[in-house]
């Protein structure tokens, strides 16, 4: 593997960073934008009061979260009429003229094979289940004697594949295959369930691609289970401004982002394989919406090998994830009580963790106003993971652009200026010491970032940078590359301030779920 690839000629392009470390604020969606007089939300709070707690029974499936009866919190299916619907290749008119009139409370069966769509399947009603007969193998395009494949590839223009807004929607064993935007998108929904499911694009690395695989929104209670996400032009899995969410024992690969969680409360992300994405696992708000981030369990997944050049279309989508670095295992933005134990990273060109301030992407605190100015990252407890090694030496694999990921060019600039003065590249965990707003540089480790009983590979030295990202990537946007390296601080594995035990209260969440 190339050591960081840094030359005289990017040294150049990267002079015109004048004080531009900030990504450019956007949301990944149009639909990240808040609804007009919405609700907003503090951390550590349920958006459920004791008056709307309802008499529902719970979610269908333990999350291991306690439920309080959701924001519906007065439907159930129990003691209703139950209506099963069956439908097999060569019926979609037929289905698509179903799901048009559905009442509340019926299943719809899927026979194996391969159905072609020429628009989104819409669902608008509570109790819905839509089920197949196999999600199939990756690669799959049609179905077999043993799956179910939703076909979308010749459908209208800027449609989703499933299309839902309801309260208890299930999906199981299906595929959706070429969405053209979303290929699952359920909003403004309780109690949703998608289990054994695929989501997949025909092409690789195609920014034509449907932006999102699993696409969850402006939701509560969500299972994401035994799923499979892949060539997602965004993120193959999606959790968004959304109130407790499992997303577990789930694959996500060739995508832009694996998985993402953003402006979510309580979230429990177990078990999972993110690989061969452009950036493994991301967490993070965005500015403007009322939902402020926050307790986030991410425990026993595979992060590793996430070096796929990113090909996000920013001209579509100008999504955050354009301009993250190909290389990134996983990153957290805006995030607060985040834990993440029994992970594993490695071979992530890049960095295997980086901890950065929202105002990296948008500057002005104002503009978070939102979220309860929820642009600080802080209380980030990394324990009890392993890291292969393998990470850090080639910097968004040398394709290194500042005017499309300035992060990552300002990043390989300190770095390749760094290697001269005995660097081997960048630690494990990044921080871009650029919270908390407006602090003096005199506590090592101001937003508590635990960093403990962490397995490392052989002969590790420094693991942890504070990169000081602000001071120090003006002097290298001036040329001053001596000055910004000057600015960084690097730490061991046994640095006292970041050998801390975690954040008051403790996690909970997922307490009551086995891997």
């Amino acid at each position: 593997m190339p050591r960081l690839q840094w030359t005289r000629a990017t040294c150049a392009t990267l002079l015109a960073l004048v004080g531009a470390l900030s990504l450019t604020a956007c949301s990944d969606d149009e639909d990240n934008k808040p609804d007009p007089g919405g609700p907003k939300v503090d951390a550590g709070t349920d958006a459920g009061t004791e008056t709307d707690a309802g008499t529902d029974a719970g979610p269908t499936v333990d999350t291991g979260i306690p439920w309080d009866g959701g924001s519906a919190g007065d439907f159930s299916c129990e003691g209703k009429t139950q209506t099963t619907l069956n439908f097999a290749p060569g019926q979609e008119e037929a289905l698509q003229d179903q799901v048009n009139t559905l009442v509340e409370c019926t299943t719809i069966t899927l026979a194996p094979g391969t159905y072609t769509f020429d628009n989104a399947i819409t669902i608008r009603q509570n109790g819905i289940t839509l089920v197949g007969a196999g999600k199939g193998a990756k690669g799959e395009g049609t179905g077999g004697a043993q799956s179910t494949v939703l076909v979308f590839t010749n459908a209208a223009a800027n449609s989703n594949g499933l299309d839902v807004v309801g309260n208890r929607f299930t999906v199981s064993d299906l595929a959706v295959w070429n969405a053209k935007k979303d290929a699952i998108r359920v909003e403004s929904s309780t109690d949703v369930v998608m289990r054994r499911v695929r989501t997949e694009w025909e092409k690789a690395d195609n920014e034509k691609n449907g932006k999102y695989g699993l696409y969850p929104v402006k939701s509560k209670y969500v299972l994401i289970e035994d799923c499979e996400a892949y060539n997602a032009a965004d993120a193959g899995i999606y959790v968004g401004q959304t109130q407790y969410a499992v997303v577990r024992n789930s694959v996500a690969k060739q995508n832009v982002a694996g998985i993402e969680i953003e402006n979510t409360q309580y979230a429990y992300v177990l078990g999972n394989t993110a690989q061969d994405n452009t950036t493994g696992l991301v967490v993070f708000d965005l500015p403007g919406n009322p939902i402020r981030g926050s307790d986030i369990r991410v425990k026993n997944n595979i992060i590793t090998g996430n070096n796929r050049n990113n090909f996000a279309s920013v001209a579509a989508s100008s999504s955050t994830v354009s301009q993250v670095p190909a290389g990134t295992g996983t990153f957290m933005l805006a995030s607060r009580r985040v834990e993440l134990t029994g992970n594993t990273w490695g071979n992530n060109n890049t960095v295997d963790v980086a901890v950065l301030s929202g105002l990296t992407i948008e500057p002005n605190p104002a503009l978070w106003a939102a979220g309860g100015l929820n642009f600080a990252s802080a209380d980030v407890y990394v324990h009890g993971n392993t890291f292969q090694g393998g990470s850090g030496d080639s910097v968004d694999n040398g394709n290194l652009s500042p005017q499309l990921r300035p992060l990552g060019a300002a990043l390989a600039a300190l770095y390749a200026y760094g290697e001269t003065k005995g660097s081997l590249g960048v630690e494990h965990l990044v921080w871009d010491g650029v919270d908390p707003y407006g602090h003096e540089r005199t506590q090592v480790n101001p937003i508590n970032i635990c960093f403990v009983e962490n397995t490392l590979p052989s002969g590790t030295g420094n693991v942890i940078a504070d990169l000081d990202l602000v001071a120090a990537g003006a002097l290298v946007a001036k040329g001053n590359f001596a000055g910004g390296w000057a600015l960084t601080r690097h730490y061991p594995a046994d640095k006292a301030e970041f050998n801390c035990a975690g954040f008051t209260p403790a996690l909970t969440i997922g307490d009551n779920i086995q891997p």
